[in-house]
């Protein structure tokens, strides 16, 4: 790896028919600044993980006192799929890891260790997390090496559905990844119980793995998040690059609602709490019952749309923030993008179905009452009335009083260009602002995304979630920018340190498309 990439940080901008790196070494930034420093470069001392303004920030966060306590085991397994046993690697037994809850305000202590042939990492998507604990290698943290262990350890201060994966290569299109839930004492739902479902595209183990995916997409590629982290890649056999090409080379899904293009790859299986359709892990609950369901994209290049036969949903929260309760038949969910939805449990067993959206193909589990007799068939199809019904898009939505972020004039003003190179796998973000987003402690930084491609992405930013202005101030730290369209988002610089925001597909952020995001003093 280049002293570029190991020193966290690599932009690309378009140059002609190709890509140019713009990279910022030590405490020099390149470009025009919008923001207080207005020469045309710039010297700043950057906040860094180790700094004592991460410890600080953590110390003024609001603690329980409470510590919940886990141990997770990065390692291959065997797992069943559906009467398909497949070679993969997990965090314990199954095609998803260990779901962990805990408290608003309670500390989270997670010790990993790795059994796997490759560094690995834990990010913990969607937490204002200490920055330190982020689990970005080389930004945040050495990479855990095979054989070795490392303790994470920090408060969770907002109540909501989070997730946790692997942030080292494609790790997290393997079963390193799974759901993390900060329960909200506050909870003003009338709930009267809870479940998850996580929902993920599945490739590993059925005849390719991800590394040969990415091979079969950009043969040049070869892992690492544009030089940010760089674990082995796996052997590729010619049985396995074959599975791969037909699987990537099998047509694009096409979507109005996403703006045309949705996907390169055809996975041959998709997942509800890391079970094929033929296997669901059904729900059960009394009926009557007000069961609020928590809805995870962990996918790595599929968005879903989400439904349940015979049943209404109520959105009431996204990406961990309350939103003003909305009614729907269906929703769309990009990956890493999580909502929660109440329904009201019907008498019977009942199909619930993540249909692939633009392209053939389904995850499916049954939420049955106890007073109901199963399903005789557990696999109904990814075909139910409800998925045509009302759609309800996430710029109908609008935050809780309680999510609203305060309006003020941005301190800093950042533009954005999500790019593809020509026609090759080669993915961006661009412009004289990529390599220098940078605010200090307080600030209100505005930036909008200019997507120049010809398919959407799904944005995140680390360490913070931002206010969609163009949705009424949607609260979200993942947003789907389509191709063609500009979004801006907004959030207060109350976080310090050195944080990645990019695109999560996570193809497309392994082919280029992310940027940093950098504290000053």
């Amino acid at each position: 790896m280049s002293a570029l990439g190991r020193r966290g940080f690599l932009a690309l901008a378009a140059a002609g028919s190709g890509l140019v790196g713009i990279g910022v070494l030590g405490k020099v930034s390149c470009g025009t600044s919008t923001g207080p420093e207005t020469a045309t470069r710039m010297r700043y001392d950057y906040i860094k993980p180790t700094d004592p303004e991460i410890a600080a920030a953590e110390a003024a966060r609001t603690s329980t006192g409470n510590t919940v306590v886990c141990a997770l085991a990065a390692g291959p397994t065997t797992i069943d799929l559906g009467g398909r046993l497949v070679n993969t690697w997990t965090y314990g037994r199954g095609a998803v890891a260990p779901e962990i809850r805990l408290s608003a305000g309670d500390t989270l202590a997670a010790h990993i260790t790795n059994a796997t042939p490759a560094a690995t990492s834990i990010h913990w998507h969607g937490i204002r997390i200490r920055n330190d604990m982020d689990g970005v290698p080389p930004v945040t943290q050495d990479p855990i090496a095979p054989g070795t262990e490392f303790h994470y350890r920090f408060l969770a201060p907002d109540p909501g559905t989070y997730w946790y994966h692997s942030h080292s290569g494609l790790q997290a299109d393997r079963g390193l990844f799974g759901a993390l839930i900060v329960e909200d004492p506050a909870d003003a739902t009338g709930a009267d119980a809870d479940a998850v479902l996580v929902l993920d595209d599945w490739v590993d183990g059925l005849g390719t793995h991800p590394d040969a995916v990415l091979t079969a997409l950009n043969p040049n590629l070869h892992g690492g998040h544009a030089g940010h982290d760089a674990p082995a890649a796996a052997p590729i056999s010619a049985d396995e690059a074959a599975v791969a090409a037909a699987l990537t080379g099998a047509g694009h899904g096409d979507s109005g609602l996403l703006g045309g293009m949705t996907q390169h790859i055809a996975y041959p299986l998709h997942l509800i709490n890391g079970r094929p359709p033929n296997d669901p892990a059904v729900l059960s609950a009394a009926p009557g019952t007000r069961l609020r369901l928590r809805i995870i994209n962990a996918g790595a290049e599929t968005p879903y749309r989400f439904a349940i036969a015979g049943h209404r949903l109520t959105v009431v929260a996204v990406d961990g923030f309350d939103v003003q309760p909305a009614e729907a038949d269906t929703i769309l969910i990009g990956m890493a993008q999580r909502y929660d939805v109440l329904v009201t449990v019907t008498s019977g067993a009942w199909p619930v179905v993540a249909a692939v959206e633009g392209r053939p193909g389904y995850a499916s589990t049954v939420l049955r009452s106890t007073d109901a007799a199963p399903l005789s068939t557990p696999d109904i199809g990814g075909a139910i009335p409800e998925l045509g019904g009302h759609l309800l898009l996430e710029r109908d939505l609008r935050p809780a009083a309680r999510s609203v972020l305060a309006v003020r004039p941005a301190d800093r003003e950042y533009s954005i260009d999500l790019l593809q190179a020509g026609d090759r796998y080669v993915w961006a973000m661009a412009g004289p602002d990529a390599g220098r987003l940078v605010m200090r402690q307080g600030e209100r930084i505005r930036i909008t995304m200019h997507n120049k491609s010809r398919m959407w992405h799904p944005m995140h930013t680390h360490g913070h979630t931002f206010a969609v202005p163009d949705y009424g101030g949607l609260r979200r730290d993942t947003v789907n920018v389509l191709p063609g369209a500009s979004l801006a988002i907004e959030f207060d610089a109350d976080n310090p340190g050195e944080w990645m925001f990019h695109c999560h597909n996570a193809y497309h952020f392994e082919a280029g498309m992310t940027a940093n995001l950098k504290y000053i003093r």
